[in-house]
């Protein structure tokens, strides 16, 4: 049934691609997201290559020690990125360039479903290329690629095998990648089991009572991806597959609760995830009028239930969105044009926000010169949204534009400037919630009558190198007119703190710097350094503070490596936070020391792969600011675990 529907979209988007009418549809460009390679330095952007990533820690633990961004936690499975001071619906989470089809934007305690598994990097992108690739993005994307669908073929047939431990939890991968003639298959399954984890000797709760573990925080999970991708001149056309399922606890009640056997489950709070994801995606290289054409057709169902003591909700999300992208490329530009068409249906049951349907239709304009003494980009989106609920109903269009100019002032010296105008249409969540939502002890109420939310922020920078240390320095202003954020009450419903959606002008500036230096040492081996600082503040027009603003962080990392060794430590200071809204607390400053050591060994001409690794070393008492939960969830103690890798050329 989905195959057929899937030839149907596809059949469907070849016959209408050089219109652009309501059936042309998506959420979804190529991977990675420009055809050309980026510079790191030059661009308001991160790579994190695959031997930086853990798979056992959540998709913002392995982006929080970057400048710019931080982790919003509610337990040691969930863990949103925050880049600049905004998550949420403002930072889209994507895989090979396609939206993650999720429930995480709707509400903190709703994991995401980036799957870190057999991943060649991960890109951070803000500016015009967030503009172009998704909309609402005021934040920045975060797209997580894989090869699962690849237009070039694989080089050699690979098994992998991948297993690791971590405290009182395990987890184990594997992957096959089979080069057959002109077609490439792709093959991975994964799990992991994390028990509660531990507290820092020194945790103590409201109640006065110290505590060794934080119960009602573990975590399981399965993955499957099954992939397929034909090669040939004319370009290549793949198909993929993604199982998801997961069940994961919600530590807000851990200090109400004793710590619960698998079979007694229905005592506690805990949610229970699926979702199968089913992708076509293709490139046609000779096309009328255009160098080449993309196209994506995407169908993806997740499926979240909410266990409580007295009662179960379940929320569903339905998303099939078609994209097709064409690239106009030559000596001067590169230029990329994209249509986009999604629908989202949400039918809930028993749940905190009603049934709901989401259409979403945009078109978007990339230009960025080339061989020129300067580099210019150029953005622009146009977008209509809209949202129904059985009683009510949300329509809105906007147009989006972003701009960024590097000029180099010397061969050494280059100067960044940047602005972008962002329009983001409320969700479902921050429109028609109205209810009791038991995971975050709150009673939600949404607001039909918000508006869309604008953000217009600007940016400087410099970018050089002097004595081989590289500096990029940047300091931003972002002005967000009628800002969308969830107000806690003083007053209760239920048992449940009122939380009310609603919005503000405010402002949100800061600056990052790092500094980096690599040192070549006389036995042959390489050390790298890099210092990094961030430092961000967030206050509405009235002068109060905006809810949950990430503190100023100093992170140094070392990575030494030698031949067949690799040794990495990350010393990360978190200041204090004392800029915080009216029902919020004071946040203390921690400090937390990371380490991992690698060897590689040579078994049969075939790498195996020895890793020991611990997590704040120091096992000092942390909480994070950005948290919902931070007053009742501490982030865990020391961690320490064991990882083994096996790599056989077929």
């Amino acid at each position: 049934m989905y195959l057929n529907k899937i030839i149907f979209i596809f059949v469907f988007c070849c016959i209408t691609v050089t219109s652009f009418a309501d059936e042309l549809s998506g959420v979804d460009v190529s991977s990675p997201l420009f055809t050309n390679s980026i510079d790191e330095n030059k661009y308001p952007m991160h790579i994190i290559q695959k031997d930086r990533v853990d798979s056992f820690r959540s998709l913002g633990e392995n982006l929080e020690s970057y400048s710019g961004v931080s982790n919003a936690d509610y337990g040691p499975a969930i863990g949103h990125p925050v880049i600049r001071g905004l998550t949420g619906s403002r930072t889209r989470i994507m895989s090979n360039g396609s939206d993650i089809n999720d429930l995480s934007h709707l509400s903190a305690d709703h994991v995401n479903n980036a799957n870190l598994h057999n991943i060649s990097h991960i890109e951070i992108l803000r500016g015009p290329a967030s503009i172009f690739s998704g909309a609402g993005a005021s934040g920045g994307i975060v797209n997580v690629i894989s090869d699962e669908i690849s237009g070039t073929n694989y080089t050699n047939n690979k098994l992998d095998a991948n297993y690791y431990s971590v405290n009182n939890g395990f987890g184990h991968n594997i992957l096959l990648k089979q080069k057959l003639l002109k077609t490439n298959i792709f093959l991975s399954f994964d799990n992991k089991k994390l028990s509660n984890h531990n507290l820092p000797h020194n945790t103590l709760f409201e109640d006065g009572v110290m505590k060794s573990t934080l119960s009602n925080s573990d975590y399981k999970e399965q993955n499957m991806i099954f992939g397929t991708t034909f090669i040939d001149d004319w370009g290549y056309l793949g198909l993929s597959f993604h199982d998801n399922e997961g069940v994961y606890g919600i530590p807000y009640h851990a200090e109400e609760e004793e710590e619960h056997e698998e079979e007694e489950e229905e005592h506690r709070i805990f949610s229970r995830i699926k979702s199968e994801t089913y992708t076509l995606k293709g490139m046609l290289n000779s096309v009328p009028f255009v160098n080449s054409m993309n196209f994506t057709f995407y169908d993806s169902n997740s499926f979240l239930r909410e266990h409580e003591e007295d009662s179960n909700a379940t929320l569903n999300n339905n998303k099939t969105s078609v994209s097709t992208k064409f690239n106009f490329d030559n000596d001067m530009f590169e230029r990329r044009l994209l249509l986009q068409y999604a629908r989202t249906r949400s039918p809930m049951n028993n749940a905190y926000i009603p049934t709901s349907m989401s259409y979403d239709r945009s078109i978007a304009f990339f230009q960025r010169t080339l061989n020129r003494p300067y580099e210019l980009d150029l953005a622009l989106r146009y977008e209509f949204n809209s949202r129904q609920s059985s009683i009510q109903r949300y329509g809105d269009t906007s147009i989006n534009f972003g701009t960024s100019f590097l000029y180099s002032l010397s061969n050494s010296l280059d100067l960044y400037l940047g602005y972008s105008h962002i329009s983001r249409s409320p969700n479902i969540s921050e429109l028609f919630a109205d209810g009791s939502h038991g995971p975050t002890q709150r009673y939600e109420r949404g607001n039909n009558q918000l508006s869309r939310e604008v953000s217009r922020s600007a940016e400087i920078g410099i970018i050089t190198t002097y004595k081989d240390i590289d500096m990029d320095f940047r300091v931003f202003n972002n002005d967000i007119n009628d800002y969308i954020y969830l107000n806690d009450r003083a007053t209760s419903t239920g048992g449940k703190t009122d939380a009310d959606w609603t919005q503000k002008d405010a402002t949100i500036r800061g600056y990052e710097l790092s500094l980096s230096k690599t040192f070549q040492l006389s036995n042959g081996a390489v050390l790298k350094t890099k210092i990094s600082n961030d430092d961000i503040s967030g206050v509405f027009d009235d002068d109060t503070y905006i809810p949950r603003m990430v503190p100023s962080k100093t992170v140094l990392a070392l990575d030494y490596e030698n031949k067949d060794e690799i040794f990495s430590v990350d010393f990360t200071y978190n200041d204090d936070q004392g800029d915080f809204s009216s029902l919020e607390t004071k946040t203390n400053s921690f400090v937390c020391v990371d380490a991992k050591y690698s060897k590689i060994l040579s078994l049969n001409n075939n790498d195996v792969k020895l890793s020991v690794f611990g997590e704040n070393l120091t096992n000092s008492s942390q909480r994070n600011h950005s948290s919902f939960v931070k007053d009742h969830v501490p982030l865990p103690g020391v961690r320490v675990g064991l990882e083994l890798a096996f790599g056989y050329d077929l």
